[in-house]
């Protein structure tokens, strides 16, 4: 007899095994999540709705641009004045830069790779930046303080004051 029960549960735990192994990789297979692949590029469509915008042809002539004509070259920290560099791997050259508010700043591509500057808290996203060109921006007229970024994931700042402030 207790061969017997033996036997059939047996049978029964084996006739179960498989098919509770097959509905629980059914069931795990079922719930996963598919994500979106992201866009190879890296790279945002371009926006400008806060202030204006250009952006330079390449120009194999390209050098690093020093502050209204000045001979001495850019901080990479912290510079007053209306250039920036994205250098090599995308770092951004002052990190923190402090222009005047009614002129144009200039983002000259040195990095050897296209670029993008996207600004953290505002609506400005450049269109990609070829290595030797420029994107130059043009704030809406008053004092303010933003992060941006590169596509490189590089942070910097930008402070905009006005020209007779203290």
């Amino acid at each position: 007899m207790v061969n017997a029960v033996l036997g059939t549960l047996g049978v029964a735990v084996a006739a179960c095994g498989p098919a509770a192994v097959r509905a629980t990789s059914d069931t795990t297979a079922s719930t996963s999540t598919t994500v979106a692949p992201r866009p190879s590029t890296g790279f945002l469509p371009p926006e400008i709705k806060f202030g204006t915008a250009t952006v330079g042809a390449p120009s194999p002539t390209t050098t690093v641009p020093t502050e209204r004509g000045a001979s001495r070259p850019i901080d990479p920290s912290n510079d007053a004045g209306q250039e920036v560099v994205i250098a090599k791997g995308g770092y951004l050259l002052p990190e923190w830069l402090v222009a005047e508010v009614n002129l144009p700043i200039t983002w000259t591509n040195l990095s050897g790779v296209p670029q993008q500057v996207v600004f953290d808290d505002a609506p400005v996203r450049s269109p990609v930046i070829a290595p030797g060109a420029t994107f130059t921006w043009t704030s809406p007229g008053y004092a303010i303080s933003l992060t941006y970024h590169t596509a490189a994931g590089r942070h910097a700042r930008l402070t905009l004051q006005n020209p007779n402030a203290p």
